[in-house]
């Protein structure tokens, strides 16, 4: 039924009519208000966690061994790696070859999950570290001297075999060395520094061999991841000291 109003009643609905847009607009803004405190809440919350877990020395070493890994990784195999395949001076690979180069390189990596997790369980988290960063390394330092396809293909066959011992060995490590509550953060942690390092790695590495060459740029990623683990080393060593003179008192 339709409503039945007077002339001088009409005032009146229209005033009600204006306080309920007011009102429903105000709710609009107070729930926006909320939402942006929200996030803002869930941001300053994730930076305290962040910053407790960096106060870890285990977990502020791996992490900061995953970033400059990724460093490494980014201008190098992310890069470098398809300028070299297609240099027209040297191995002169049409696109189709380096997609099969790449597809190579992913089947080592699909094949050796498996193989390299049980082997990271069985040697520790701290050794498949080491062992996964100096494959990639040597491998690295020797791609700029393959001349062939045959060292090539060897050559990042076991550039493969190091990123697979990578991408397990750092999260277990980081997973064993926090509490459960603690976990998700310390492994967006672990990725943030990845994606930070990722960034910075193509960026710089690029520029390093637009100056100076391409073989001076993987050999410059070569030796700052080589560098990274040799600090990691150390650190692992030293800490692993100081805990056993705590153990001896």
């Amino acid at each position: 039924e339709s409503e039945i109003s007077f002339p001088w009643q009409q005032g009146n609905q229209a005033e009600r009519k204006r306080m309920r847009r007011k009102r429903k607009k105000l709710k609009e803004i107070d729930g926006g208000e909320q939402k942006d405190e929200g996030v803002m809440t869930s941001m300053q919350d994730a930076i305290s966690q962040w910053s407790k877990l960096l106060a870890n020395p285990k977990v502020r070493n791996v992490v900061m061994m995953n970033g400059f890994y990724w460093v490494a990784l980014a201008g190098s195999q992310m890069t470098l790696l398809p300028l070299i395949l297609t240099d027209p001076s040297g191995l002169a690979m049409s696109a189709t070859k380096v997609g099969e180069v790449y597809m190579g390189m992913s089947l080592v990596q699909v094949l050796g999950n498996p193989t390299m997790a049980q082997l990271v369980d069985r040697m520790g988290k701290v050794p498949g570290i080491v062992t996964g960063c100096g494959l990639l390394s040597a491998s690295m330092f020797a791609l700029p001297f393959c001349s062939d396809i045959e060292h090539v293909a060897v050559t990042l066959g076991c550039w493969s075999l190091g990123s697979t011992m990578l991408s397990t060995a750092p999260t277990a490590y980081i997973s064993d060395h926090v509490n459960e509550k603690e976990r998700a953060q310390a492994i967006a942690l672990l990725r943030t520094a990845g994606d930070v390092g990722f960034l910075l790695g193509a960026s710089s590495t690029g520029a390093v061999s637009d100056l100076f060459g391409m073989d001076v740029g993987m050999h410059t990623a070569a030796s700052l991841l080589l560098t990274a683990t040799g600090w990691f080393t150390a650190r692992r060593w030293m800490d692993s000291l100081e805990a056993k003179r705590l153990r001896q008192r």
